[in-house]
């Protein structure tokens, strides 16, 4: 079995002609946003996860930065992926699937669309709407391999707060 938390980044500064979209930081309420949803996830039955995928976007780092903080997870367990910079759902799910099978709990941090897009694909029955800022979602997954995400695995979320929560 396989856990997938997915996260969109809090709450970025305003797009500024003297600030690439990439070097945008998150505000004060998306600090705030990352916090509270660590601190929810925290709170779950499920353990800690195990590795942290995050776009390289300063928005997302400092999302997942957070979330390792709260969570105490050493920072080695933290990974910037290029292809995570504002991907759609086809490199969300290859960034995924090139998980190692020792990892049981991945959490992702990325960028609407593609986050909400890629959780519609995953877990169609779930009626997932697009994410807010700093929303997230972990879905479980019957496979013993990241590589069959989106093949032979279907999404468990029919039991709100156990296996599927989407907060926001």
């Amino acid at each position: 079995m396989k856990r997938l938390t997915l996260v969109r980044h809090g709450q970025a500064e305003w797009k500024a002609a003297s600030v690439a979209d990439f070097d945008r930081p998150l505000t004060r309420r998306g600090l705030a946003e990352a916090a509270d949803m660590a601190r929810r996830l925290r709170v779950q039955d499920f353990a800690a996860p195990d590795l942290v995928l995050t776009s390289p976007a300063v928005r997302a780092a400092q999302t997942a930065e957070v979330f390792a903080r709260e969570l105490a997870l050493a920072s080695r367990l933290v990974k910037r992926v290029d292809a995570l910079y504002l991907a759609p759902p086809d490199e969300l799910q290859d960034a995924i699937r090139s998980t190692g099978a020792r990892v049981g709990h991945l959490l992702v941090v990325g960028h609407n669309p593609g986050v909400s897009e890629f959780a519609q694909q995953v877990a169609p029955g779930a009626a997932i709407e697009s994410f807010a800022t700093g929303a997230s979602c972990t879905l479980i997954f019957n496979t013993e391999a990241w590589q069959t995400l989106g093949t032979a695995s279907e999404a468990k979320y029919d039991a709100p707060g156990r296996f599927f929560d989407l907060w926001h």
